[in-house]
C-alpha cells in the first residue's frame, strides 16, 4: 500500500500547465476526477516541448512565469494516485519517473497566491527540447497547429 503523499489531505488543488488544461487531449482525466475548475494561475518556472506535451521545472527569481489552470480535486488522495499513472510519477521511485509531484505556490490574477500540487519535469532538460518562451503551451500549440 502506498501511503499517502505528506500534505494530501490539507491541499486540495492542482496546477496543470500542459495537457490536462481545458480543451486539450487528456483533461478527460480531470473530468472523470470531478475536478472543479478554480482559475487561470501562473507559477514561477520555465516550459519546454518535449515532443507530444510539455514540461515545466521550477526557477528562482523573476520574469519567468508558466501558464496554466487551476482545479480543486475532489478526492485528493484517491485523484493524486489517478493523476501519478497519467503523469508517470512512480511515487516510490522518484527518481526513475519523467515528473515528480510537489506542491509549490501559484499566483492567481488577483495577485493572491495559493498552494497546489503540480507535476514538474524531474530531468535536467535536453539540447532537444525547444523552451516555450511565452510560457503557455495551449498558445504554443494553437500558434503552432497542433491543436
Amino acid at each position: 500500500m502506498i501511503p499517502e503523499p505528506d500534505g494530501a489531505g490539507d491541499c486540495q488543488r492542482l496546477l496543470v500547465y500542459g495537457t490536462l488544461r481545458r480543451g486539450l487531449r487528456l483533461h478527460h482525466h480531470l473530468e472523470r476526477l470531478g475536478a472543479l475548475f478554480l482559475s487561470e494561475a501562473e507559477v514561477a518556472a520555465e516550459l519546454f516541448d518535449l515532443g507530444s506535451y510539455p514540461g515545466a521545472r521550477p526557477v528562482i527569481g523573476k520574469g519567468k512565469w508558466v501558464c496554466g489552470e487551476l482545479f480543486q480535486l475532489r478526492r485528493t488522495f484517491h485523484d493524486l494516485k489517478v493523476l501519478d499513472q497519467v503523469e508517470g510519477f512512480i511515487p516510490e521511485a522518484p527518481d526513475r519517473s519523467e515528473f515528480v509531484r510537489a506542491l509549490t505556490p501559484v499566483f492567481l490574477p488577483n495577485g493572491s497566491c495559493k498552494e497546489a500540487w503540480i507535476y514538474w519535469l524531474s530531468a535536467p532538460s535536453r539540447a532537444g527540447h525547444r523552451r516555450i518562451a511565452s510560457g503557455d503551451y495551449a498558445e504554443w500549440q494553437a500558434r503552432n497547429g497542433t491543436v
